[in-house]
């Protein structure tokens, strides 16, 4: 792993910590709307017609917000100024960033399916594709490939990440459940100051970006 892309995780997590903690009552707000929007048929039976239509429903904010978020969360770290609306601006990249979730899903299945380890490596080696469609309007297979790019020599380290963020959601729920309202966004905000980090300091990045860049 290159020095120059090393990241720390207790300096994505606490950049993410300090971030929450100096906008505290807006990003308690996203996650009020982000749990709201995409808990609609929580209220209905699962085999009502109301738990399909409403799970659909939830599932298309979910994409929607997950975009916003990226949005939101590299508006913070880029230090500039962000408004709730930033969750939905951002819709026109719907149906790539379904595609990308539907394709890497089904990539990630497949790894689970070969004894479970490639899974997990997969689901690493692509984590930052949506970051790279929602920053850099990236095509899907250009933004696999930039993830892949961004992630090389530093898996280990990331899955790491990830059990610390299961650790944050954890202690989230264990201070009565409202704890969660603050986790979300530290743990959105502490991935993507990680991917910032990466994609900036990664010269191979950087080239997949302009072989990705329309032609003038």
């Amino acid at each position: 792993m290159s020095s120059e892309n090393k990241f720390t995780i207790g300096e994505a997590i606490g950049f993410g910590w300090e971030t929450v903690k100096k906008n505290l009552w807006f990003w308690i707000g996203i996650s009020v709307i982000y749990l709201v929007l995409t808990s609609l048929n929580v209220s209905f039976k699962q085999d009502s017609v109301n738990y399909q239509v409403s799970s659909i429903i939830s599932g298309i904010f979910g994409i929607i917000l997950s975009i916003g978020l990226v949005k939101i969360s590299l508006k913070f770290i880029d230090g500039k100024k962000a408004e709730y609306k930033d969750l939905f601006t951002s819709y026109r990249l719907f149906w790539k960033m379904l595609g990308a979730q539907i394709l890497i899903g089904l990539i990630v299945f497949a790894g689970f399916l070969l004894l479970i380890v490639p899974g997990i490596i997969w689901s690493i080696k692509y984590q930052f594709a949506p970051n790279f469609i929602v920053d850099k309007d990236m095509k899907i297979m250009e933004a696999m490939k930039a993830s892949a790019v961004a992630t090389e020599g530093i898996k280990w380290q990331l899955f790491v990440l990830s059990l610390a963020f299961a650790g944050i959601m954890i202690l989230g729920m264990i201070a009565l459940g409202i704890g969660i309202l603050v986790a979300f966004p530290i743990i959105w905000i502490a991935d993507c100051f990680v991917y910032r980090k990466l994609s900036k300091s990664n010269n191979k990045t950087e080239k997949v970006e302009t072989e990705a860049a329309p032609a003038e």
